[in-house]
């Protein structure tokens, strides 16, 4: 039988966190070719591009296209060279469809090992959601642990810094414990076990702690925990949400919180005890945390007001610098900042036109406005 928090995740993938902008939906289209034009992403599917997520090298970038209907919800993989990126790449499950069509396949939340693989969470035709990996550069899709090992769903996987343990979200035990893999030995280890379900985990720079969500009450706080298991240590809490934690620069942690209303989303950063907002009335991605660049420096984010929805903004973790992206499009969101080969890139996802159809993605060097 389907878990209570199995059920629970599936809405979160299909629905949860998107904010649908106040506007007519009218027609986009997709055109094929080896390159697409300068920081455009093209891929050959129908609905919402989101959730960007770098490779380690920056050469590659995964994203996430749903149609927000109740359907299925697909993986993309695109290759990157500076601004201009190949048209994306469909990854399929293996059995239940085929990499053009992805039927009946839900493929979402990656993350990339340093080798160039990525890994991902997938459900094929109803199924249990299953950890998967494949090559960036393109192949076949591999279930990462069998069911024979864990059976279950496991969903929110998430790798170490240095590339040695996999942390994810297992419901085995509990409603939804944090379980780890370590990528040189295949052993499965567990860091909490408890009557809550826990979410969004993410290991520390320095590979030795992990930080988390868990939901309870109908809203979700912030823990920390040495990632062998053990203390936690309470991040932030109370009522309402605190959910996405990231970790940045000096030991913060970065997460959104909607304190001050259900629909009112800041960007907090907690360090030393305790906690700043760097960014008020900002756009809710649809699953991603904080966008952090990769030396933990600065944190990106874009704004709910309609007015300045045209804009990205990048912000010095200790919030001595901030730059603003304008951009040609409008309803911009769910920023990610990676490095390929000393340039600072980022993604983000926008509609190209108030009447545009899909939300789709872009790729921009940023490097010479962060000196």
């Amino acid at each position: 039988m389907t878990s209570i928090v199995a059920r629970g995740l599936r809405i979160l993938r299909s629905t949860a966190g998107f904010l649908p902008c106040l506007v007519s939906l009218v027609g986009a289209a997709w055109l094929p070719g080896e390159l697409a034009s300068a920081g455009e992403v093209r891929y050959n599917a129908e609905g919402h591009a989101m959730h960007p997520v770098w490779s380690v090298d920056g050469k590659y970038v995964a994203f996430e296209v749903n149609s927000l209907s109740g359907g299925n919800a697909s993986l993309f993989i695109s290759e990157v060279q500076g601004e201009l990126a190949k048209d994306a790449v469909r990854v399929a499950l293996p059995g239940g469809g085929t990499a053009m069509s992805g039927t009946n396949q839900v493929v979402i939340n990656p993350t990339w090992m340093r080798e160039g693989y990525v890994v991902f969470e997938g459900s094929n035709q109803g199924g249990n959601y299953r950890i998967y990996y494949r090559p960036g550069a393109g192949g076949g899709s591999t279930e990462l642990i069998q069911t024979t090992v864990m059976p279950g769903d496991m969903t929110f996987p998430m790798m170490s810094p240095d590339g040695r343990t996999l942390v994810f979200i297992s419901d085995q035990t509990g409603l939804g414990d944090i379980r780890t893999r370590d990528t040189q030995t295949s052993k499965i280890g567990q860091v909490t076990q408890t009557t809550f379900t826990e979410l969004f985990p993410i290991v520390s720079p320095d590979n030795q702690k992990v930080v988390y969500t868990r939901k309870d009450g109908g809203g979700q706080d912030v823990f920390e925990v040495p990632i062998a298991g053990g203390a936690e240590t309470e991040i932030a809490g109370g009522g309402a949400d605190q959910t996405r934690p990231n970790y940045a620069a000096g030991a913060a942690i970065t997460y959104f919180d909607n304190s001050r209303g259900p629909d009112l989303w800041d960007v907090v950063v907690f360090q030393n005890g305790a906690k700043k907002t760097l960014a008020r009335d900002v756009r809710l991605p649809q699953r991603a945390r904080p966008a952090v660049s990769p030396d933990l420096e600065w944190v990106a984010w874009a704004w709910n007001d309609p007015t300045k929805s045209d804009k990205i903004v990048l912000a010095r973790v200790d919030g001595t610098k901030t730059v603003t992206v304008d951009t040609s499009f409008t309803a911009c969101g769910e920023p990610a900042i990676a490095k390929q080969n000393g340039r600072v890139l980022l993604a983000y996802t926008a509609l190209p036109a108030s009447g545009a159809d899909w939300r789709s993605l872009h790729v921009l060097d940023v490097t010479d406005r962060l000196q």
